[in-house]
């Protein structure tokens, strides 16, 4: 009988290492499955148009604005002003300035030059960084408002396609709507006449460009 009961026990003995054995065995196989590669529908790379975003690059908005002005503009500060504005009005966030350059005051001085891509609102690219904003080519006009409407004609800019200053009059730093011209672009242009087209009187009424820094 004290025989028996020494088999019996010898019995449960291995029964329970083998049972420990068992469940390590399937612990390890599960820990692989969630450690290898997976082949799921999540485990592809996203490349879609919004992986830039996605891996925390930004990109800076452009606009053209939905009014008409002369070069009484109140400066650049003014300019800046009233693109600020605009963007507001149209719950876009951000610091928008003005694409706007006088003999004094270049906009490759005084804007940030963008390693990121120029979009306009409805994410239509422009231009990839700086280098290709002020190449003389865009990607895209940039004839939309802050509001993403279409919008047509000519915007003030006093600058020239490399981002310098136009040098041949400026409306008095863009303060004047009276005697003088200045340089403006065409809004449906993708060529270096988007900021580089003719030269206006100070009394034209001419729409701005927008950007975000």
């Amino acid at each position: 009988m004290k025989d028996m009961r020494y088999l019996f026990a010898v019995i449960q003995g291995a029964a329970y290492v083998g049972a420990s054995r068992l469940a390590l065995a399937l612990a390890m196989v599960g820990w692989l499955a969630c450690s290898g590669p997976s082949s799921g529908a999540g485990s592809a790379p996203d490349a879609g148009t919004d992986s830039g975003m996605d891996s925390g690059v930004p990109e800076r908005r452009m606009f053209v604005t939905s009014t008409v002005q002369t070069a009484a503009l109140g400066g650049v500060a003014g300019a800046d002003e009233l693109c600020a504005m605009q963007a507001a009005d149209a719950n876009l966030v951000g610091d928008f300035k003005a694409w706007l350059s006088t003999l004094s005051s270049s906009v490759s001085d005084r804007l940030a030059h963008s390693s990121v891509p120029y979009v306009l609102v409805d994410g239509t690219m422009v231009a990839s960084d700086w280098d290709d904003l002020v190449d003389g080519a865009l990607l895209a006009p940039i004839n939309r408002d802050a509001s993403g409407q279409l919008r047509t004609g000519d915007a003030w800019t006093g600058t020239l396609a490399t981002g310098a200053s136009y040098l041949g009059s400026d409306c008095a730093s863009f303060t004047s709507g009276s005697a003088g011209a200045a340089q403006c672009g065409a809004v449906g242009s993708t060529t270096l006449t988007w900021t580089e087209n003719i030269v206006p009187a100070c009394s034209s009424r001419l729409r701005l460009y927008c950007i975000e820094q």
